[in-house]
């Protein structure tokens, strides 16, 4: 087959229309380049132009397939990439793929937004879906022109390629970290705004530092949590709040911020919220509330990182607490349902556990307990205590028989004449054993 540096080619697939490839011819160090680390930079061209990348490595080839546009934005994204391997990027703003934002950034914080070997912005592509390169560009060359050298004001362009939300957020991103900085860049005259576009627009919303803390969280997890239950982009620029999307989607962001900074003072009180279609009701036990939201509420929010929801107790209404559960898409909200329930069963199981050994322990179990207690106190004081028993009814009954003391002293002194006579009669014979013993003693002599 024909290859050429850029060529177009037809290909027919079974059962699809068929599908124009442009083929480029590309150099061994383009080749790795475009491939990039595990393939991780042709992946991300394709996922930002829509477009299909093949790149074979023994030919030196890589086929772009997709629609016009597609293939287009593609080859534009190749260009650059490859420009970057060997100097800086020239872009033209002339396009009409509408697929391009360029930011300003101080020369001071260019290093800060770069990062180290390009961590920060690679980690920004990856999660807005974008393309950034930094342009020492045509368009910078213009703005020398216009403006002259002495009023340039030393910033850099950083231009971003993607879609419209995905641009936009990639922006934030970059302009919190310029915010960190250099502070004041951006947002030195921003006010609240609150914007009346139907589609896509941005509102901002000033907070102090009070606030920006609370709605921050421990490294941004608040603010991430709030972003994904209301489906709306949400970034903190400083100490503003810019929050992006729909008109829907910028309300319901906006009123779960406010919902969220009132929870720093009380209870959080909904008055529309039969009305709302983004809320899933969750009765829970008082017994058991303090078990779902766990230490600090860690529980709670662990249910909300799983499930990409916002939750919180609503006042109390009865026996049972209200959690409310928001979100702007069902599923998300059955999982935290799900979640909530499981810790509700877990907390009704340990109960009854501990109800069952309390009843074991202090019901059968306590007088089993104490019997064995009595066996061995009567094992081991046993003889003693009879003794005394025996003792104390003896002083008792002397108390109650004073006759007896007087016949047991007759006794004693019955013993004590028998035992004088019994003397007696032992010196009767002692006596007359010597009288015998004198009469023998006279026949011997005679």
């Amino acid at each position: 087959r024909l290859l050429w540096r850029c060529g177009v080619k037809r290909v027919w697939k079974q059962d699809t229309m068929p599908q124009e490839v442009d083929v480029l011819k590309i150099s061994n160090d383009d080749a790795a380049f475009i491939l990039g680390k595990s393939g991780r930079t042709k992946e991300k061209i394709a996922r930002v132009s829509g477009a299909e990348l093949d790149l074979f490595e023994q030919s030196l080839t890589l086929e772009i397939r997709g629609s016009e546009a597609e293939r287009r934005r593609a080859k534009k994204y190749v260009e650059c990439v490859m420009a970057q391997r060997v100097g800086p990027v020239t872009i033209d703003d002339d396009s009409e793929d509408d697929d391009l934002t360029v930011i300003q950034v101080p020369t001071e914080a260019v290093g800060f937004v770069t990062g180290s070997q390009g961590n920060f912005l690679r980690q920004v592509e990856e999660e807005w879906g974008t393309l950034m390169f930094f342009m020492s560009t045509n368009m910078r060359a213009r703005d020398r022109e216009q403006q002259g050298r002495r009023d340039f004001d030393g910033s850099e362009k950083l231009a971003i390629f993607g879609s419209r939300r995905g641009r936009r957020g990639a922006e934030l991103k970059v302009m919190s970290a310029v915010e960190t900085k250099r502070p004041g860049y951006f947002t030195r005259e921003i006010q609240k705004h609150t914007s009346e576009a139907e589609g896509f627009a941005s509102d901002t919303f000033p907070m102090d530092e009070s606030e920006l803390s609370y709605a921050l969280g421990k490294d941004g997890t608040t603010r991430r949590k709030l972003a994904r239950a209301s489906g709306c982009i949400m970034e903190y620029v400083g100490q503003v709040a810019f929050i992006c999307g729909t008109m829907e989607e910028r309300v319901r962001a906006r009123t779960y911020l406010k919902w969220l900074l009132k929870q720093r003072h009380g209870s959080v009180y909904v008055d529309d919220l039969k009305d709302r279609d983004d809320v899933t009701v969750v009765p829970v036990p008082r017994d058991a509330i303090g078990y779902v939201t766990g230490n600090r509420g860690q529980s709670l929010r662990m249910v909300e990182e799983e499930s990409g929801t916002f939750c919180f107790v609503e006042g109390g209404r009865g026996e049972s607490e209200q959690l409310l559960i928001f979100g702007s898409v069902r599923a998300d909200r059955e999982v935290a349902e799900r979640l909530i329930n499981n810790l509700v069963n877990e907390k009704m199981r340990e109960d009854n556990d501990r109800r069952r050994y309390d009843d074991r322990d202090y019901g059968r179990g306590g007088d089993r307990y104490d019997d064995r207690r009595r066996d061995d106190s009567r094992d081991r004081y046993g003889d003693r205590g009879d003794r005394r028993r025996e003792d104390s009814r003896d002083r008792d009954y002397r108390r109650r028989s004073p006759s007896r003391d007087r016949y047991r002293r007759d006794d004693y002194d019955d013993r004590r004449r028998g035992d004088r006579d019994y003397d007696d009669r032992g010196r009767d014979r002692d006596y007359d054993d010597r009288g015998r013993r004198d009469d023998y003693d006279d026949r011997r002599r005679d």
